[in-house]
């Protein structure tokens, strides 16, 4: 769809209809993510993404992790969508999560935003959550304590997709050392990774921004090491119909051995004719 229908009073009447429709019309999961009638469009851009890429690489399996399941609704959101990732792709997708089980640890400081996120907040009900996700795994306690043996623990297959929920610049830190065995252990990643960052858009009560939160650790990230970069996405921003887009970013493995696998072809050419029809 173009995001010119998709901004226009006759795109937010088409998604409409299509939401009063929907238990009685079998829409394709392709019509409706790319009419944003889902429950969490930036959830499923990522996963179908993730496996767009995973499958051209020659995957069949890959992972998405989130990290801050607290309620479990977005976990609960990626298992169910992982059946429709699987049908539109033929790629299984074994969803994670990451949480303490207990609410949030307490601030370490300035840069945590003591002053809107405490200790205790967002606490989960591991029980009741369990039920909810017989496919997914949750990992539970403090990502710091959990994130080193994560691979020996699991195996996953070929991480691709990850949402960021983990409010604090310290846990937001902690989550990237995921990436710190991406090039020892490169058959547990894609090359590219598609992520969504809840915490750094906000209000002016929460102030986001470079200095703290999930910005400055992305920025203290970046400039700590070269083999892994992470940037907000650039294709996206166009689409003015996305809220969310500005919180999707992309992590490059560098150092990942299928970093330089041509993956163009009939996608490159199908993207640069439909370029030429709007010139």
């Amino acid at each position: 769809m173009s995001t010119e229908f998709q901004s226009s009073w006759l795109g937010s009447l088409s998604r409409a209809a299509v939401r009063a429709t929907d238990g009685l019309y079998s829409y394709s999961p392709q019509f409706k993510l790319a009419m944003q009638v889902i429950e969490r469009p930036h959830y499923a851009w990522c996963m179908t993404r993730a496996a767009e890429l995973g499958r051209a690489l020659g995957h069949k399996r890959i992972s998405a992790i989130e990290f801050g399941v607290a309620g479990g609704n977005g976990l609960a959101f990626m298992c169910d969508y992982a059946k429709e990732v699987k049908r539109m792709t033929g790629v299984e997708v074994v969803c994670y999560g990451f949480d303490t089980g207990e609410g949030m640890p307490a601030p370490e400081g300035i840069v945590d935003l003591p002053y809107w996120f405490a200790a205790q907040q967002y606490r989960m009900n591991v029980e009741d959550l369990r039920k909810r996700i017989p496919d997914g795994h949750l990992v539970l306690g403090n990502i710091r304590d959990r994130i080193g043996d994560f691979l020996d623990e699991h195996a996953p297959p070929p991480i691709g997709a990850i949402f960021n929920d983990t409010d604090y610049w310290s846990s937001t830190r902690e989550s990237f050392r995921l990436f710190d065995q991406a090039a020892t252990r490169p058959e547990h990643f894609l090359p590219r990774q598609f992520m969504y960052f809840d915490d750094i858009m906000g209000s002016e009560i929460e102030m986001y921004g470079p200095h703290n939160g999930q910005l400055k650790a992305i920025e203290d990230y970046n400039a700590a090491q070269g083999d892994v970069k992470i940037h907000r996405n650039q294709n996206l921003l166009k689409n003015t119909e996305y809220s969310w887009r500005w919180q999707i970013y992309y992590a490059h493995l560098f150092r990942h051995p299928d970093y330089e696998t041509y993956i163009g072809g009939a996608r490159q050419e199908a993207l640069e004719g439909a370029l030429k029809l709007k010139q």
